[in-house]
């Protein structure tokens, strides 16, 4: 018997809490941020829409274009960055752990994935014991690198 395969209706199911989240975190900011800049904040608080009026001062103002192409230039060089290297290693690595005759592959995994089993209030907890001003760490290792007059409590006072 011929079993005949249709639609595999997992595939979405799968996807679409991470598309939805990945939406929601990253790709609305992002939209609302660009529809944002289409308009001024009035004295009152209320939106004015301004057209590219703001588009114009930014890259007409010598102030303000300065900055603006120093902004602009970090993004390419952290976007790039992220293509040419971090992508890549990621995917060597990938690759590099999915090998089974790879020794020491099984430490490797376990290296690798111990950060996420890490409870974020366990960190939050070391942090805390590290930035102490009566036990922590903070205060001695910026002493010595010279910047000991930076240490506060930064937790609370």
């Amino acid at each position: 018997m011929i079993k005949k395969h249709g639609f595999p209706f997992h595939i979405p199911v799968f996807i679409l809490p991470g598309f939805l989240i990945y939406t929601l975190f990253s790709a609305w900011p992002l939209l609302d941020t660009l529809l944002l800049s289409f308009f001024e904040q009035g004295s009152d608080g209320q939106r004015v829409y301004s057209g590219l009026a703001n588009y114009r001062l930014v890259l007409t103002d010598p102030d303000l274009s300065a900055g603006f192409w120093n902004a602009l230039w970090n993004n390419v060089v952290f976007f790039l960055v992220h293509v040419l290297v971090q992508n890549p290693v990621g995917l060597l690595l990938a690759a590099l752990l999915s090998l089974r005759n790879l020794r020491g592959v099984r430490t490797y995994r376990t290296l690798i994935f111990m950060p996420t089993l890490l409870s974020v209030v366990i960190i939050g907890f070391i942090w805390q014991l590290i930035l102490s001003p009566l036990w922590g760490v903070s205060e001695t290792l910026l002493g010595y690198i010279g910047l000991e007059h930076l240490f506060d409590a930064w937790l609370g006072k």
